[in-house]
């Protein structure tokens, strides 16, 4: 899934999903109770009245957000899903997380607070589920961390922080559609594995 073109009246859904990436960012950086719905307003260059109009409250908006964020890496690993664990599912499971990072920056700093939020904060716990997500993809469990060797649960981080701090320098589509096979190239090599990431033309 690659960023979406975006046409010049964008639809309801457009607008919609465009709010709530941007609250998840906002979320990220800020926490729950920082994050204002001026500030959402503010950078998605609508009217406060106007996200209220959408979502009737703070609560509603934030809840909406951390829900799409959620629905989202649902989304990669049901595309992964019936691909055994191996080479094939590290490549599709890189691609979709990129793709979905270099279309939703807000979701990829809230991905990547799913990892480095303590526990307990106002947002931490409510991400463990998206950090759960993420991990299967690899064949790792969030609970369990005997199950796998270190360096597969170093390599695994190594390339997902890798993925999510280079998604976040990109801000257009142009030069992150440019960007996104080698954003894969340094995902996989971080991997382990050598050569061409597989089904993506370099």
């Amino acid at each position: 899934m690659t960023r979406p073109a975006r046409r010049a009246r964008p639809s309801a859904e457009e607008i919609t999903a465009d709010v709530l990436d941007i609250t998840a960012g906002l979320i990220a950086r800020r926490g729950v109770k920082d994050t204002a719905v001026q500030a959402v307003a503010d950078q998605a260059g609508y009217s406060k009245a106007g996200i209220l109009a959408r979502f009737t409250s703070k609560e509603q908006l934030v809840e909406a957000a951390l829900a799409q964020c959620t629905a989202q890496t649902e989304t990669v690993r049901e595309a992964v899903r019936q691909i055994p664990l191996g080479p094939d599912r590290d490549a599709a499971a890189l691609a979709g997380i990129t793709d979905l990072a270099l279309a939703r920056p807000g979701w990829a700093e809230l991905a990547l607070a799913a990892f480095t939020l303590r526990r307990g904060d106002d947002v931490g716990e409510r991400l463990v589920p998206v950090a759960a997500i993420l991990l299967e993809l690899f064949g790792l469990d969030l609970g369990d961390r005997a199950a796998a060797s270190l360096d597969r649960r170093a390599r695994v981080s190594g390339a997902f922080g890798a993925i999510m701090m280079l998604a976040l320098t990109y801000e257009d589509d142009a030069s992150a559609t440019e960007a996104r096979p080698y954003v894969l190239r340094v995902a996989w090599d971080a991997l382990g594995y050598g050569g061409d990431v597989p089904g993506v033309v370099s």
